[in-house]
């Protein structure tokens, strides 16, 4: 893993980057499905940033709506990306733990 590029980051799966292919599958949907959650977290307080308190409020109500149109097209009225912040706090998350990695392998 020592040295990956950012053409690696994106394209390899990260339990390759991570050097932890042997780890069971139970333990690999737990560490996914936690990554996940801190992406998504991540995207929630990079838009929350951005828009102002009652507009925080007006997607929490549509979000509770669990309407997916009906929330698309209030974060175009807003003109918020969600899916492209959401892939960009991907990749950082990615290369966040990656370089962690790194940096605790090199003492090994």
């Amino acid at each position: 893993m020592a040295g990956a590029t950012s053409k690696d980051l994106l394209e390899k799966d990260i339990f390759k980057l991570l050097d932890i292919e042997g780890v069971g599958d139970e333990k690999k949907q737990e560490l996914f499905q936690t990554m996940m959650n801190t992406v998504d977290a991540r995207a929630m307080t990079r838009m929350a940033s951005e828009l102002s308190e009652k507009e925080v409020e007006e997607f929490t109500k549509v979000a509770e709506e669990n309407d997916p149109q009906k929330l698309k097209n209030w974060l175009e009225s807003k003109k918020i990306d969600l899916p492209k912040i959401v892939t960009e706090e991907a990749i950082r998350y990615r290369v966040e733990i990656t370089e962690l990695i790194n940096l605790s392998t090199k003492g090994k």
